[in-house]
């Protein structure tokens, strides 16, 4: 199934809901909940009565078309999910019990090994500095600290010897444990299966018409409304007549609103929001309207609809407290046509551009970076392992453990 069609299979999903005994203002509320940023004032509570009219009347009309759901299918349906949940919490216990023989042998092995065998070691350095002392003072350093690594030792060893015995018991209850598991699973499986089947069964009657794009513009339209729920929608068109004036525009673009839910919606349900740093990059680039740049520019106002909080070098007291995200805009589609970024970078989804924007760093550090692997580790640029190209870094020069020094 493409991506497009999955998201209004959701949304299909959402209308069934509302079709099989959802109320229309718990659906409205239903996906996400944001509380309240401002009081409404008398003109937003005209647009969240607006609002609500227009989703009521969605509701209303995809319900009529909706099939009516056989009582014995949901029954079956709901039956067959609190048995899968039930298995699914019976399967993760059994795991963690199994996984509790593997931790006592850890335990063991870190005893014997790094333990024990780390004051093995430093006895025996302990010993080498006591025969190349010269001086009293050098002999008793070394006494001291081969006494220190003698008593460490010690410790392992009671430490061995009480997980050994945790150890012992565990492997005596491992076989009942493996079983209990492999049943558990089994039984996980089974459950899946019928959920599966239930959930065949409960939609059947809607086949036909998922296969249609008749409802596609209500569902996408009614979705929007929903995950941005009536009263954010309001507290952010009160603002003035332009905020309201964007508004309208975004729920009478089906296109675009569709992008912005495969896309994986605006980030708090800030659709206003988006819509507002979407029209600005529109403004500030004539290239975003098409191609991967609008791609991008929908990436950055979807995962920037709630700030993103900037993190400044501690030297920087005057910079900005937020990534401003038209800035943001700007400076990946410069670096992308000064050719510094990966070849990949053409063909993301919008999606897959929220998972690059989205960083807290200020947009020199992010040109720092680049310039930095150019000039000094070219190897990792084309590092051939995507997992590890561009990080590899972090194993070189950025290692691990320097806290995050701004």
């Amino acid at each position: 199934m493409k991506s497009a069609q999955l998201i209004l299979f959701h949304c299909m999903l959402a209308a069934a809901a509302m079709a099989i005994g959802i109320s229309s203002s718990a659906a409205a509320d239903t996906p996400q909940k944001i509380p309240a940023i401002a009081p409404l004032t008398p003109e937003g509570e005209k647009l969240q009565a607006r609002y609500a009219e227009l989703l009521k009347g969605l509701q209303a009309e995809v319900s009529k078309t909706l099939p009516v759901v056989d009582e014995q299918k949901k029954a079956a349906f709901e039956k067959a999910r609190e048995a899968a949940k039930k298995t699914e919490a019976d399967a993760s216990a059994a795991q963690q019990a199994l996984s509790s023989v593997q931790q006592a042998k850890a335990l063991v092995d870190h005893a014997r090994g790094k333990w024990i065998g780390g004051a093995e070691k430093n006895i025996a350095n302990a010993e080498a500095l006591l025969k190349k002392a010269t001086t009293e003072a050098e002999r008793e350093a070394a006494k001291e600290e081969m006494a220190k690594w003698q008593a460490n030792k010690a410790d392992g060893i009671k430490a061995l010897n009480e997980r050994q015995a945790l150890l012992d018991k565990a492997k005596l209850d491992e076989p009942k444990l493996l079983r209990a598991h492999q049943a558990a699973q089994a039984a996980m499986a089974q459950e899946k299966t019928d959920e599966l089947l239930a959930v065949k069964g409960l939609l059947g009657d809607l086949e036909p018409l998922l296969a249609s794009d008749k409802l596609d513009a209500k569902l996408v339209q009614g979705a929007v409304l929903a995950n941005a729920t009536l009263r954010g929608l309001a507290e952010f068109a009160q603002q003035g007549k332009e905020q309201e004036s964007l508004v309208e525009k975004l729920l009478g673009d089906n296109a675009l609103m569709k992008q912005m839910l495969i896309a994986g919606g605006a980030r708090a349900g800030k659709y206003g929001r988006a819509m507002e740093i979407y029209t600005a990059i529109q403004k500030a680039s004539p290239q975003a309207s098409a191609g991967l740049f609008q791609r991008l520019a929908l990436g950055i106002c979807l995962e920037h609809a709630e700030p993103v909080k900037q993190s400044n070098p501690q030297a920087s007291t005057n910079a900005p407290a937020i990534v401003d995200p038209v800035k943001r805009y700007l400076h990946y589609e410069q670096a992308y046509l000064n050719g510094e970024l990966d070849p990949a970078f053409k063909d993301f989804s919008a999606w897959e551009y929220r998972m690059v924007v989205d960083c807290d760093a200020p947009d020199e550090m992010l040109a720092w970076g680049r310039e930095m692997l150019r000039n000094y580790r070219p190897d990792h640029i084309y590092n051939p392992d995507y997992g590890w190209r561009y990080s590899g870094t972090v194993r070189t020069e950025v290692p691990y453990g320097s806290q995050n020094v701004k």
